[in-house]
């Protein structure tokens, strides 16, 4: 059985997010370990794991759907991602919601100049993980659950993620962060320092 990965990727909503983290400056997770000018966008890389484990299954409409809702990229996760102290957003009238309405009518690159990004928020929300776990034959909570869980049925153990050019380190930091065995050197030593650093912050 092919693999998400293999049949669809959302690249919009990616790029989108991708272009957020990297304007983020010093609000980048792992700036302020080292700056290195090749390092991936964590967003991609978390995307990208799911996209490797989680299986295809003949309705491609629904398996994009459950992919969004676990990277909280479709319209409840980006909603539940809204920041609270949010006051210049179109949707407010003196700090009031008008409604999710107005909110959802934006597009996508525009609705996250008021959100969180996906890494600094815990995951779907408990009735959204009903609906993954139902399509994906599974029982998560969590993005680690999860991948525990797919990482199992694909190879009979936790995914286990390498990275033999891992520069500052973007793909083991956030494969060991989101739940997998992450392994990563370089013939820089600087970068094989910026990457021990991120592993051990995790």
């Amino acid at each position: 059985m092919p693999s998400f990965i293999e049949t669809q990727f959302p690249i919009a909503r990616l790029s989108a997010e991708s272009y957020k983290e990297r304007k983020a400056n010093n609000g980048q997770t792992l700036t302020r370990l080292g700056k290195w000018w090749g390092r991936k966008p964590l967003i991609l890389v978390r995307a990208s794991i799911l996209g490797m484990l989680m299986p295809a299954s003949n309705d491609a409409k629904k398996d994009r759907e459950i992919f969004l809702k676990i990277l909280t990229m479709d319209d409840d996760g980006t909603w539940q991602r809204v920041k609270d102290a949010v006051s210049d957003a179109p949707w407010r009238n003196d700090d009031t919601h008008i409604g999710r309405s107005t909110f959802d009518a934006l597009p996508y690159a525009e609705r996250l100049r008021y959100c969180e990004r996906p890494e600094n928020v815990e995951g779907p929300l408990e009735s959204t993980w009903s609906d993954i776990n139902t399509h994906l034959g599974t029982s998560a909570a969590s993005f680690p659950e999860l991948l525990e869980q797919l990482g199992q049925r694909v190879f009979g153990h936790t995914p286990r993620v390498g990275d033999s050019f891992c520069g500052g380190g973007s793909i083991p930091f956030e494969a060991a962060r989101i739940g997998c065995e992450a392994f990563g050197s370089d013939l820089n030593p600087v970068a094989g320092l910026l990457t021990w650093a991120s592993l051990r912050a995790v």
